[in-house]
């Protein structure tokens, strides 16, 4: 699965802003901007979207908490353009029927678990949405290693099967 494009519509300090993330045979999306443009607001808003907004954001300070919206497009990975390969939804802030089609339809959730092939949040936080204070304390508890088990999940989900061995030459 790959995010073709992602709406903040009423999120944060954004108001129908949309950002377009078109496919190509390599490429990769970065996001960049000074302190205080949105790049941690947009981090956040694609957890929010596609697990849902946590009772207590801090990102309704523009918006009414019964107001803020995110939207967007997926598609599978590999897709060429097929309208099946694609899935365009909303999540909107509520305690139920959070997911929305795009014309505000409920959807059920498991229409979107399937796209993300059993992903949860925290693994999802883990490994695509990872924040500075994050990267550097999984910095040092694998540079000490002293946190074997998140070392092999580490080692697990990057493909670098000999990472220990790696440390302690470094060390050496």
């Amino acid at each position: 699965m790959r995010i073709r494009e992602l709406k903040l519509i009423r999120y944060g300090k954004f108001t129908d802003r949309s950002l377009s993330l078109p496919f190509a045979d390599r490429d990769i999306h970065l996001i960049v901007g000074p302190n205080e443009a949105g790049k941690s607001t947009v981090r956040t808003a694609i957890g929010d979207w596609l697990f849902g907004i946590p009772m207590r954001t801090p990102l309704a300070f523009l918006h009414p908490m019964s107001e803020l919206r995110i939207g967007g497009v997926i598609e599978k990975q590999g897709s060429r353009g097929n309208e099946e390969d694609r899935l365009a939804f909303d999540r909107a802030k509520g305690n139920k029927n959070t997911l929305r089609s795009p014309e505000d339809v409920p959807l059920p959730e498991g229409v979107l678990h399937a796209w993300l092939g059993g992903l949860q949040q925290p693994t999802f936080n883990r490994m695509y949405a990872l924040d500075h204070t994050t990267l550097v304390e999984g910095s040092a508890g694998i540079l000490s290693a002293s946190d074997d088990v998140g070392r092999m999940l580490f080692q697990s989900a990057t493909g670098i099967e000999h990472l220990g061995t790696i440390i302690r030459g470094i060390y050496r």
